[in-house]
């Protein structure tokens, strides 16, 4: 099937494939590749408890998405299309083949589609985790106040321009103080994830979140074996907006970890892992 390739994002990012940017990877496990993407605020740490139940399975990357953690941190426009040129060139310098199975978290979902959307062929399996959908920007400004970083970056931009970048600094020299504020983040996955930069941090936020409307991608994609795995406590969108959003795809299915937050990577690394095993075939103790 034939899911196109051209998207409305090349007008405003018309050659990120010809950028010279490869990103930070860590690589573990054997058999078919399987791509970690995480999501608007984290690094590749965010799956640290999920990819001991992968490896068995999977020849693993989990990459640092750009401006994130330790990868190249341009002062470039942020969009979808950059971000999945640059986690294919990664993926190619690593000599990871296709087909993938793309895994992504929140933001990382709509960067599993977007990626399906431009490159097809190459996309074996879609997971996406805490899928962030939303139909306009209203919605998405909304549902984004449910994280603290995403609230002041689109409700106070100036402030949050001057406030937030010297304040990561310090969580970085000391990530005990802003991980005791997060009740599943450690102090070494808070300090990974502090190696961002905020402009890339609110360019991506912008540009992959705020600004991406996710119905040519989903449709784009509608034909192929989707998972969707989401939170019953998700705050940042509600498992009925992805149940609606995908009700249109038959192939696509959505799973519901009751009473379980947004980022399922962290949380319920077991059974998330376990829904993803499942719908590749592999069967596990834990389910």
């Amino acid at each position: 099937m034939h899911m196109g390739r051209l998207h409305s994002s090349v007008a405003t990012d018309p050659e990120p494939e010809s950028d010279p940017y490869v990103l930070h990877a860590v690589t573990s496990g054997s058999g078919p590749s399987a791509v970690l993407i995480h999501g608007v605020a984290g690094s590749n740490m965010i799956w640290d408890s999920m990819v001991p139940h992968l490896e068995p399975h999977f020849s693993v990357m989990r990459v640092d998405l750009l401006g994130y953690g330790r990868s190249p941190k341009p002062a470039v426009a942020h969009t979808p299309h950059r971000h999945v040129a640059a986690i294919r060139r990664t993926l190619a310098r690593r000599g990871f083949a296709p087909p993938y199975v793309l895994i992504g978290l929140s933001m990382g979902t709509n960067l599993v589609l977007e990626y399906a959307l431009r490159w097809p062929d190459e996309v074996g399996e879609m997971v996406g985790i805490g899928f962030p959908y939303y139909p306009s920007e209203e919605a998405a400004r909304i549902g984004l106040r449910n994280n603290p970083w995403t609230k002041i970056a689109l409700g106070h931009p100036v402030l949050a321009g001057a406030l937030v970048p010297p304040l990561w600094g310090m969580g970085r020299l000391a990530p005990g103080v802003l991980s005791r504020s997060s009740s599943i983040y450690t102090g070494p996955m808070a300090k990974d994830a502090l190696r961002a930069r905020y402009r890339s941090f609110r360019s991506s936020l912008l540009n992959c979140m705020v600004h991406y409307r996710l119905e040519e991608p989903l449709k784009a994609s509608g034909g192929a074996r989707r998972l969707f795995i989401h939170g019953g406590a998700d705050q940042w969108a509600p498992p009925q907006a992805v149940r609606d959003a995908i009700a249109p795809f038959p192939l696509s299915v959505l799973r519901v970890i009751d009473d379980a937050p947004h980022n399922l990577a962290v949380a319920e690394p077991g059974r998330t892992a376990a829904l993803i095993l499942d719908h590749v075939g592999i069967k596990t103790q834990l389910q």
